[in-house]
């Protein structure tokens, strides 16, 4: 795969003020299962994906999770434990490994740094446009 490869998302407006989103695929470590995903950009979010409880667990992720739990400190200043496995992120044809982290709590879907630093990210807000060159 050649640089220049480009997977554009949107803006959520269901969110105040809108919220950037790509759409991708995700996969078990063995890759059978797959689910598509829309996450959130999120910043904030130093981890690669975290998916919500239900796209996690038909996934079956649980059957692959690491022994050790992460942990993660959330708004307000809360630390709590995270289901974490192996799995793979897939990017307008390119894959990339990476843990994938959930919440008992968690509604919907983000991704982090850990996987947006790999790669050049531009939020267009006016257009709203958000494209992730890979």
């Amino acid at each position: 795969m050649g640089p220049g490869r480009v997977l554009r998302g949107g803006y959520s407006l269901k969110e105040k003020p809108p919220m950037p989103y790509l759409d991708v695929t995700v996969y078990t470590p063995t890759r059978r299962r797959s689910r598509r995903v829309r996450v959130k950009v999120d910043t904030g979010f130093s981890g690669s994906i975290l998916l919500g409880i239900r796209d996690y667990l038909e996934l079956g992720l649980q059957l692959y999770e690491l022994s050790e739990k992460p942990q993660a400190l959330i708004a307000g200043g809360y630390r709590v434990d995270l289901r974490a496995a192996w799995g793979f992120v897939e990017f307008n044809g390119v894959v990339a490994q990476c843990i994938i982290y959930t919440l008992p709590f968690a509604r919907r879907s983000l991704i982090g740094r850990e996987l947006l630093n790999r790669f050049r990210l531009t939020l267009d807000g006016r257009s709203g446009a958000v494209e992730l060159e890979v």
